[in-house]
């Protein structure tokens, strides 16, 4: 399903029924009887051409009132998730549709007017689809989709934007601010423990450790193995395996870099109209770069210190074993060792760095920098100090430090975990934003521990399979002929029993959803068969009835995200079930170990198979997103694919985790606000009409133009997920409130909806003076009837298709609400516009 309003390949809805049908059977619903009723008064809307599909493609009679303002007008489309290609998105393709469907149809060349929905009506297309799904390289960010679930996590928050917190708020909002950031910056550290336990842990310090027996089974690896190798000596081979952490980092760092120099823009001279109700209309509120520098300095630090203190353990641990006095080399060691854990304490400290004042901002970031390049240089020190020979010295068991960084990480990781549950509760309870929002306020932190679980599951199945690799084992701890006995980090079964539950819960979910829709298609045959007056035993009337049931599943998402937090929850009673039966000792066990006692050797066997399988299903995960990256690369459907997912995640800034993927939107609303202002400003009259995401970035865009132009302005959404998903799961950023401001910024808006779409609904609005009902619908609060028309049109062999999120603008139902806005839009007093430069 494409899900732009593109020509090409839409089996549009048709807008007259079969003539054999009487009025009272018609299968055109209320809302086609008053649309009909509404072309017939207003002498407006008149048939068109039929578009590429077939569909007769509305349009506004020359001599309409619309037709003969004389003004200057444009539609300016927003296109939703995947884009398309501009002259696609234009209707300006040579060849056009007049019949039939993908497979078989009629064409002819494109005309002039098939251009245009109203005469004289310009069109233009905003495409910003290659800031997520453009380039092929972007395919690979779907392996950073942890680190991006952390940062839309952060603007999650349930407590009201609109009013400077106090008290117990205030305390619960920070408390929520510092622990996602907190938990983004754990995960940085534990994608480098995951890099390091590959290339410093197995491979260098066990693999190494096994001398000969290591070079005969991985001769690649004689230069590290073999007692005469260059890189034999343990302090030279783990700083060789730490090339591979170094590199991650270094890929990331550039990156993020690279990525936001591609999307800086230019601030506007003209501030927006800033308004407490709307905290998108903030002036800053799309730059970010200083916030996103500082943060990205001190990830880094803390990457590098990471790898600096896996380094630095195990030759201090030598220096400091040794019988004799441990000299000069000992107490340098532990000097290099207190800097290094302070410089990484000050670095992971200065991501709760708060980002208003930018010349505070600009100060923070340079002492973040400092702090990084301070970190690199103890960095290179410690690596000096890790090459000095050691007489004696050799690699024995895991890597020291290794194990117990990891440790600790998981039980901070938890903590940080309760503070954000414990702050949204409070949030939620105190200073709630509004009652809408999903999970009574904790789906930010459900989607905070959901990233945190799959990046500690992606680092899990990367060292598991890494170890079984290397060893040459089939399964951990077989003991087949020549297989080397790597031993990875026992906290990381806990993980792959985890991904085994993770898997069995996904499969329930699959089975439970299906059952809700043949529930939901069964309860929505009733009104089917009264809208269309068709029978009960028509296959179509229960294709049109499962559409509707599918249209609705978006209400049980917070059912399935609980669903799919189950593992965590089953983890700590797995832990706390040790911890009673004297089986969790100092120090980390694995899963199977941990369970003894009552259970036995029964429980034993069933953890085990539950971790073997978890590893198995981690090993299929990460090759299937090479598969996906892979294919994004030579292709560029599937490219648009994986681009989609980013375009819903990666429109927030990253304010939480700077290697996230970047923010689209902090590119594209600047690009169109400047556009639009342009456009008004010189005398235009300017229709913003967004589609699915397009029509999030169309309000964004409303929200930050100068007071100037705003009369000038008209909005037009379809598909949008405004208020069923956005103000629902970002309930401080959007909601009754904030949308009944962004009504007064425009001299008209419209939103179209279907229920097969499982995206979009009404729009909502509540004034914070009270002067909207909290119950106010924006127009239109019916939604569209989807399809048009039950049987065959006129002239075509094949019923329409049933549209669901797709094709909105050709309804005729949005040429209607073009020509309403734009009637609107002429009848807005102009002598208000201010100057251009003016202030808000």
């Amino acid at each position: 399903m494409q899900d732009h309003d593109s020509p090409l390949g839409s089996p549009a809805p048709v807008t007259a029924e079969p003539p054999r049908r009487s009025s009272a059977a018609s299968a055109v619903s209320d809302r086609s009887t008053a649309d009909a009723r509404l072309r017939e008064d207003v002498g407006a809307v008149v048939p068109g051409v039929r578009d590429e599909d077939g569909t007769v493609e509305p349009r506004l009679r020359d001599d309409s009132p619309a037709a003969g303002s004389g003004a200057d007008r444009v539609e300016l489309r927003v296109h939703g998730v995947s884009g398309g290609q501009a002259e696609e998105l234009l209707d300006v393709e040579p060849a056009m549709r007049v019949g039939g469907d993908r497979l078989a149809g009629f064409f002819r060349w494109r005309r002039e007017p098939d251009t245009e929905t109203v005469p004289g009506v310009r069109r233009e297309i905003f495409a910003w689809g290659n800031l997520t799904s453009g380039s092929s390289s972007r395919a690979l960010w779907l392996l950073l989709l942890p680190f991006m679930l952390l940062n839309v996590a952060y603007w999650m928050r349930p407590g009201r934007m609109d009013r400077e917190p106090a008290g117990l708020s205030r305390l619960a909002n920070n408390v929520y601010g510092a622990s996602v950031r907190l938990l983004a910056l754990s995960l940085t550290a534990l994608i480098t423990l995951a890099t390091a336990g590959i290339g410093m842990d197995l491979v260098a310090w066990q693999c190494g450790g096994l001398s000969e027996a290591c070079a005969d089974a991985r001769p690649w690896l004689g230069f590290l193995a073999t007692s005469d190798a260059p890189f034999s000596a343990p302090g030279l081979s783990l700083l060789v395996g730490a090339v591979l952490p170094v590199t991650v980092v270094l890929v990331l760092w550039r990156l993020s870099r690279r990525t936001a120099a591609d999307y800086e823009v230019v601030a506007s001279p003209v501030p927006p109209q800033e308004a407490a109700a709307a905290p998108l209309s903030h002036a800053e509120f799309w730059r970010n770069s200083e916030t996103m520098a500082r943060l990205r300095s001190a990830h880094i630090a803390v990457a590098v210190g990471v790898v600096a203190l896996l380094l630095l353990v195990p030759a201090l641990q030598e220096d400091l074993g040794r019988d004799t006095d441990p000299g000069v080399r000992a107490y340098a060691g532990l000097a290099l060792a207190v800097l290094l854990g302070a410089v990484l304490a000050v670095s992971a400290a200065s991501v709760l760095v708060p980002g208003v004042d930018p010349r505070w901002n600009a100060r923070a970031d340079r002492v973040c920098r400092i702090l990084r390049d301070t970190i690199i240089v103890l960095a290179l020190a410690v690596a000096v100090y890790a090459v000095w020979p050691r007489t004696g010295w050799s690699a024995q068991g895991r890597l020291p430090g290794h194990d117990t960084a990891l440790n600790a990480l998981f039980a901070v990781q938890g903590t940080f975990a309760v503070l954000l549950l414990t702050a949204a509760l409070v949030l939620y309870a105190v200073d709630r934003a509004h009652d809408g929002a999903a999970m009574r306020g904790l789906a930010g932190p459900a989607t905070a521990v959901l990233g945190t679980l799959l990046g500690g599951g992606f680092s899990a199945a990367l060292v598991y399979q890494g170890s079984l690799w290397l060893s040459g084992c089939g399964t951990r701890g077989s003991a087949e002929g020549g297989c080397l006995p790597l031993d990875p980090p026992a906290a990381y079964s806990w993980l792959q029993l985890a991904f085994a539950f993770e898997a069995a819960i996904a499969l329930g979910t699959v089975a439970v959803l299906a059952l809700e829709v043949r529930r939901g298609t069964r309860a929505h045959v009733p009104a089917v068969t009264e809208q269309y007056a068709r029978s009960v035993r028509d296959r179509r009337t229960w294709d049109i009835a499962r559409a509707r049931a599918v249209g609705r599943l978006t209400e049980v998402l917070p059912a399935v995200l609980v669903a799919l937090l189950t593992p965590a929850v089953l983890l700590v009673v797995l832990v706390l079930y040790a911890v009673v039966s004297g089986n969790l000792v100092a120090g980390a066990v694995t899963a199977n170990a941990a369970v003894s006692g009552r259970l036995g050797l029964l429980a034993q066997e069933a953890v085990t198979g539950l971790v073997t399988v978890g590893s198995l299903i981690g090993g299929l995960a990460l090759v299937g997103l090479a598969w996906i990256g892979r294919s994004a690369y030579r292709d560029r459907p599937t490219r648009q694919a994986v681009g989609a997912l980013w375009d819903v995640g990666t429109f927030w800034p990253r304010v939480a985790h700077p290697l996230a993927p970047p923010s689209y939107a902090e590119r594209a609303v600047p690009q169109l606000t400047a556009r639009v202002a342009r456009m008004a400003r010189d005398g235009t009259g300017v229709v913003l009409s967004g589609h699915s995401q397009g029509s999030v970035l169309a309000a964004a865009t409303v929200w930050q133009l100068p007071a100037d132009v705003q009369g000038r302005i008209a909005l037009i959404t379809h598909g949008s997920p405004l208020h069923r998903l956005y103000a629902r799961y970002f309930p401080a950023y959007f909601g009754p409130v904030a949308f009944a401001d962004l009504r007064t910024r425009v001299s008209d808006w419209r939103n179209l909806w279907r229920t097969t779409d499982a995206i979009a609904g009404p729009v909502r609005m509540r004034d914070a003076a009270g002067e909207i009902g909290e119950d106010e619908v924006l127009d239109i609060a019916e939604p569209l009837p989807d399809p048009r028309s039950y049987d065959a049109p006129p002239g075509e062999a094949r019923r329409p298709e049933i549209l669901g999120h797709s094709h909105y603008t050709s309804d005729p139902a949005y040429a209607e609400s073009l020509w309403q806005v734009l009637r609107t839009l002429d009848e807005s007093p102009r002598s208000e516009r201010r100057p251009e430069g003016a202030g808000s």
